[in-house]
């Protein structure tokens, strides 16, 4: 009888408990109903909604199910913070609702109060935040990479300082990097897939050294650390949202959702009342979205400088001599040469060798006799009495976040084939040669979306004068070490200098479209002036050509010239076509720079082809934005 009744005690006592934890979690829905907890912006936030012709009138960027508790969880808020709910009485598990979404729990505990939403101990999320353990988060910008379409303008990822680290010991904390997983190493289908949304992003967390070995060294690319101050509070949303993000996949636009968007949700999740991405609708280039991370009160409290290994080497041969680059050069192909006699020239060349043999072995060449050349530099530089004579490279005037913005308007006026016009040109991103250079790469154009409307004085009508879909140069002198290619690419829809029977013409155009390409070389006579020589080759299609079609080929040559507030470029570009012979277009154009983010621009040139001549004369006000 005795065993009976403590059976009948024992289920009683279940059934008790399920009551009240079935009326303790019918409670906390009523509770979240009329606080209208599914409605909030944050709500939304942590879970990437956004307006959509759904039912609720919302859809979660990412269809990933591990985001979500509820299957419809993607499309219903209301829906998916009740399961969420309901969860909480499930078997602690580190896949369990409770473990996987703390920053979703901390929010919801604020609201409905610490005795309704208990604090879990999950074992993988609290080992995994003892191992990042911030102090503080630093935005890195790795400046552009023009041999990836992903990284074109830039890149921003995210570390995680702790706080016994120090600005030597930088490279062990974590960084915290979105990007794009490819799944084609076909040129046309990864832009085409960048562009459209059809690769995932995906977070990842790694050590920050293995980004600065990919960035810094082996591509080459400054690295610029924005330290931020965000509070141990917000470090501690920041941390548990991008525990929920991990193995979550996000359609990735290279122009758009893309690395430096994403990192504006997470710091809007960490600071609450920040709407930053808000202010980049359309486009978010990386350099643009760290000028508004720096913008917001407050939040940058240091910004730090980390020059690429190539650029800490080419900072050596600056300051070298002659003689020393000479045989630093030779030293590096034979490092047991006899040294320089005079020793501080000696040491110099030694550390020259070594640091150029370092970068060779960083960019892949780890070889046996690469090992070998590095032990026997390092030893041969370390039997010399002699202060390093290596010269850190100084930290540009101006950072990324503080160059002219990346989109660009223009007013112009002009005559050209015969005719005056007025013109509007757009430029949705991001840089030219004749632009203000400070905050980016020198020697790098890239015109993306570059379109002119004109309205002349002979047709009194509007006609696109051109739409270039991309436009990039490429300079990059030659020095002591490296003899890079200069070269450039191109391709859009340009009106062509030719009549209705696809003859030359001085004053008549129509629309062709076109693909451009060339290289050669470039060459540094000073400080302030470079000049190029490249081969160039064109194709063009439009139903004005002769055969419908035209391919040309020739030299290209120019001279830049650049001061902090001016610029001065001459170009001589001779093409050899098909239908209409040789045509040379030579052109001189100048920049003045009116304001940070205004520039007046002047150019003369003329139109060459068979004795014939057309004069080119254009002024263009310039604003920045």
């Amino acid at each position: 009888m005795s065993l009976r009744l403590s059976r009948c005690a024992l289920l009683i006592t279940l059934l008790f408990s399920v009551a009240v934890q079935a009326a303790g979690t019918a409670d906390l829905h009523a509770r979240a109903d009329a606080l209208k907890l599914a409605d909030q912006p944050y709500w939304r936030l942590l879970l990437r909604y956004e307006k959509a012709g759904t039912a609720s009138g919302w859809q979660s960027q990412t269809a990933s199910t591990i985001f979500f508790v509820s299957p419809q969880g993607r499309d219903n808020p209301h829906a998916e913070l009740h399961a969420l709910l309901d969860a909480l009485g499930q078997p602690l598990a580190d896949t369990a609702p409770a473990c996987r979404f703390p920053a979703r729990l901390a929010w919801l505990r604020e609201h409905l109060g610490e005795a309704s939403i208990p604090r879990f101990h999950c074992a993988a999320h609290a080992t995994w935040e003892e191992a990042i353990k911030p102090e503080q988060a630093t935005l890195i910008f790795a400046s552009d990479f023009l041999n990836n379409p992903s990284s074109m303008f830039g890149h921003s990822f995210l570390r995680l300082d702790r706080a016994d680290q120090t600005e030597d010991t930088r490279l062990l904390a974590y960084s915290l990097n979105y990007a794009a997983v490819p799944r084609t190493k076909n040129p046309v289908a990864y832009v085409w897939n960048g562009l459209t949304g059809g690769y995932p992003g995906i977070y990842s967390l790694t050590p920050y050294y293995e980004k600065v070995k990919e960035y810094s060294d082996m591509e080459s690319r400054d690295l610029w650390e924005y330290q931020l101050s965000f509070t141990p509070a917000e470090l501690k949303r920041l941390l548990d949202h991008a525990w929920e993000l991990r193995n979550v996949e996000f359609p990735y636009f290279f122009l758009s959702r893309n690395c430096s968007y994403e990192l504006l949700a997470l710091f809007e999740v960490a600071r609450p009342g920040l709407e930053m991405r808000k202010d980049f609708p359309v486009q978010a280039i990386p350099s643009d979205t760290v000028r508004r991370v720096i913008a917001e009160p407050g939040l940058l409290h240091k910004v730090v400088y980390r020059p690429s290994a190539q650029r800490r080497l080419l900072q050596d041969t600056k300051d070298n001599p002659h003689v020393v680059n000479t045989e630093a050069r030779l030293l590096a192909t034979d490092p047991q040469r006899p040294a320089l006699p005079e020793p501080q020239q000696a040491a110099a060349a030694l550390e020259a060798a070594y640091d150029f043999r370092y970068y060779q072995f960083l960019a892949g060449d780890q070889t046996t006799d690469a090992r070998q050349d590095l032990r026997t530099l390092l030893q041969r530089r370390a039997g010399l009495d002699v202060p390093d004579q290596r010269t850190p490279p100084p930290q540009p005037a101006v950072d990324p976040a503080s160059g002219h913005r990346t989109a660009r308007v223009a007013l112009n006026a002009g005559h050209e084939y015969g005719a005056n016009y007025l013109g509007l040109k757009l430029r949705p991103a991001y840089h030219d040669l004749l632009d203000a250079p400070g905050g980016y790469r020198h020697g790098a154009r890239i015109d993306f979306l570059d379109g002119e409307l004109r309205l002349d004085d002979e047709r009194k009508a509007l006609r696109l004068q051109q739409l270039n879909i991309i436009n990039i140069d490429s300079l990059t002198a030659w020095d002591p070490f490296f003899r890079p290619w200069s070269w450039f690419l191109g391709t859009g829809l340009r009106q062509a200098a030719v009549d209705r029977q696809g003859h030359f013409s001085t004053e008549e155009t129509h629309g062709v479209a076109y693909f451009d390409a060339g290289g050669g070389s470039d060459l540094a006579i000073s400080d302030t002036l470079e000049c190029y020589a490249q081969l160039a080759g064109a194709a063009e299609s439009g139903g004005s050509l002769k055969h419908g079609w035209r391919i040309g080929g020739g030299p290209r040559a120019g001279c830049l010239y650049s001061q902090s507030r001016w610029r001065l470029r001459l170009q001589v570009d001779s093409r050899y076509f098909n239908d209409v012979g040789l045509q040379t277009r030579s052109m001189l154009e100048s920049q003045l720079d009116l304001g940070p983010n205004d520039g007046l621009r002047l150019g003369v040139g003329q139109l060459q082809n068979s004795g014939q001549r057309s004069s080119i004369a254009e002024a263009s006000w310039l604003h920045y934005f």
